[in-house]
């Protein structure tokens, strides 16, 4: 249960000449026991309990969320709010680069190669596994739309967004012969954008609605995919961090910018000022790895490292 504490700090009233000093009044208040809301008890997470992201852990709360005034905001980075169109520039270069778009999109590419083979193989498996890469690729294509700067796909970068949002909210409803269909021919449009293609499939976009592009669960399944399972390995010793220094800067990057996509306006609890503040203080963390990576700083990228994992426990412990 929270405590809620206010206090009058010193001061004077004077009147008609005459100063009347008020002695430190200090007014402490505190909640009777039982006049709070009571949140839900937390969800049993079983063998993810030791997981620093969840694939949403905010579907099993219910009640009004508590305040809490130690939360840390972060100030919107420059270059427009989160509820930039694709019309739009968004300053999405001070986290991600137009490289690092390209090569998560050629990785993803092969995930989708392997996970849309056979119909049977898409049914057990395989569609949960191209729901997350779809999403992803929605994510990147939606950032490549609104990006500051030159990028491959920015022309059919808003269309290739909404193709695979489609069927990445279709592949919810399980593997069937309509998703697979569907996989299909994403996986032929994926082919034929690395190879300087077309995209044949795609209609005339309109602006980006984040909340429709991409779903949370998705996006916390790569982050916990590029923090737990290669960065903090990554960043354990500098021999470490300098033999995969391309690759930390790459989960870096992605990381600050699947972080920012959270916060998007649409996204679940994108305007809920706790939820924001420690998805920007993740945000930070990542783009301060990154830098790292830049000026070389093994001792620099591991205690950003631990302010990812901080923000995202205390995020954990708060909202459960």
């Amino acid at each position: 249960m929270r405590r809620k504490t206010t206090c009058l700090a010193l001061g004077a009233i004077c009147t008609g000449g005459m100063c009347v000093s008020l002695l430190n009044l200090v007014l402490l208040a505190q909640d009777q026991p039982g006049t709070a809301k009571q949140r839900a008890l937390p969800p049993k997470f079983g063998r993810e309990v030791n997981r620093v992201f969840f694939d949403d852990v905010f579907s099993k709360l219910q009640g009004e969320r508590p305040a809490n005034p130690g939360a840390v905001v972060v100030a919107a980075s420059s270059g427009g709010a989160s509820g930039d169109t694709a019309s739009a520039s968004y300053a999405w270069s001070k986290m991600i680069s137009a490289a690092t778009i390209e090569d998560e999109i050629k990785t993803l590419k092969m995930n989708v190669d392997k996970a849309v083979t056979t119909p049977s193989e898409f049914a057990g498996r395989g569609h949960k596994e191209v729901r997350r890469d779809f999403s992803i690729l929605a994510a990147m294509f939606g950032i490549i739309g609104e990006f500051d700067g030159d990028v491959r796909w920015k022309k059919v970068g808003p269309a290739a967004r909404d193709l695979f949002a489609r069927t990445a909210r279709n592949t919810k409803a399980g593997g069937n012969t309509n998703t697979y269909n569907e996989s299909k021919q994403r996986k032929a449009d994926l082919q034929d954008l690395l190879g300087g293609a077309s995209l044949q499939s795609a209609a005339e976009a309109a602006d980006a609605d984040w909340s429709a592009i991409c779903d949370r669960g998705p996006l916390m399944q790569r982050l916990d995919a590029g923090f737990e399972g290669k960065l903090s390995r990554w960043v354990s010793s500098k021999a470490e961090f300098e033999a995969n220094a391309e690759d930390v800067l790459h989960e870096a990057e992605v990381v600050a910018a699947l972080s920012e996509v959270l916060v998007k306006e649409g996204m679940d609890e994108w305007d809920d000022e706790e939820y924001s503040g420690f998805a920007k203080r993740m945000n930070q963390a990542a783009m301060e790895i990154a830098a790292a990576v830049k000026l070389n700083s093994y001792d620099a990228a591991r205690k950003a490292s631990g302010d990812v994992k901080k923000a995202c426990t205390e995020c954990h412990e708060f909202y459960r």
